[in-house]
């Protein structure tokens, strides 16, 4: 590929490239040795360039941890956004759901985010704030889209899936100390039922108040 075939341009592509490192730096760091692993120095070191070469492309390590929230709300987006999830019988969508929240509460990128959300909890204007707002908004909107045949309330959408977020949270963090988890497929199931359940339960009332 030439030069003008490439539209990033060979500097910006190593720019992306330095960017990427440097992210995937941290979160090795931070799965090896939790948040206080991750220093400046550290992160330069493991991504084979100087901090002065890293601040050139993000100005403070804080800029690195905003970067991996935003990277694990895409991922989370992108995991949500299958065709799949949104067509066939409301008990199909659930099973799919589940599963699919699943697969990304076990990711690196998920429990690295938790570790930064935890690390910086005491400050409330750190941007990580803003994540996990946005992350919750997803969340709310993700559900309209794939129970669209269910009229819950956004209090009642807000409860089930902290939830639904507890649970596998702390499945994951369990699967992060224990390597043979017992019983996740039992859990997995009752989270399935229990959405059923209540997804289920707002499509009858609004049934009702439609009569």
């Amino acid at each position: 590929m030439t030069r003008d075939q490439d539209p990033l341009g060979r500097q910006a592509l190593k720019a992306r490239r330095t960017r990427e490192n440097l992210i995937n730096a941290t979160i090795s760091l931070i799965k090896e040795g939790g948040f206080a692993a991750a220093s400046s120095g550290r992160i330069a070191q493991r991504a084979h360039i100087t901090w002065g070469a890293a601040q050139h492309h993000f100005g403070t390590k804080e800029e690195i941890l905003d970067a991996i929230l935003v990277l694990a709300y895409e991922t989370f987006i992108a995991t949500m956004s299958a065709p799949s999830l949104r067509s066939g019988p409301m008990e199909d969508r659930v099973g799919k759901f589940i599963d699919r929240m699943w697969t990304h509460y076990q990711t690196d990128l998920y429990l690295v985010a938790l570790e930064i959300l935890l690390a910086t909890r005491a400050d409330r204007r750190h941007p990580s704030r803003a994540w996990e707002a946005r992350h919750g908004l997803a969340h709310i909107k993700i559900i309209r889209e794939i129970f669209f045949d269910s009229r819950l309330g956004e209090a009642k959408i807000k409860e089930i899936l902290t939830f639904i977020h507890c649970c596998l949270t702390g499945l994951s963090i369990e699967g992060a100390f224990e390597s043979d988890v017992k019983g996740v497929a039992r859990h997995l199931q009752r989270l399935k039922t229990d959405l059923l359940l209540t997804l289920s339960a707002g499509e009858e009332k609004s049934a009702k108040r439609r009569a």
